[in-house]
């Protein structure tokens, strides 16, 4: 058994921030899909919600990184908390066999 005792604060910030920013792109993404397929069926009066799809698409990505970093962040300190109070994350790893070929 492997225990995970202490997670790196600014390590997880930045692959959770990463994380989030790539997922903000995808749904910044649909959105813009959305809206740019959908304001011109709604009328002239919504005819510019398309321009607000392409704003989503920088925005989010943004907002979610930024709030993906906070929250690793605060998630890896709770974490480092708990683990010293109960000792860790215990994880069973297994190393498989290399074949002669390689």
């Amino acid at each position: 058994m492997v225990k995970i005792e202490k997670i790196g604060v600014t390590s997880m910030a930045r692959i959770y921030g990463l994380t989030m920013a790539i997922m903000g792109f995808v749904i910044g993404l649909f959105y813009a899909l959305f809206l740019s397929a959908f304001s011109g069926l709604l009328g002239s009066e919504y005819s510019g919600m398309g321009g607000l799809g392409i704003w989503m698409v920088i925005v989010f990505p943004i907002f979610y990184g930024v709030l993906g970093f906070i929250f690793g962040a605060l998630g890896a300190v709770v974490y480092n908390f708990i683990a010293s109070k109960t000792g860790g994350l215990e994880i069973q790893l297994s190393k498989e066999p290399q074949s002669p070929i390689e």
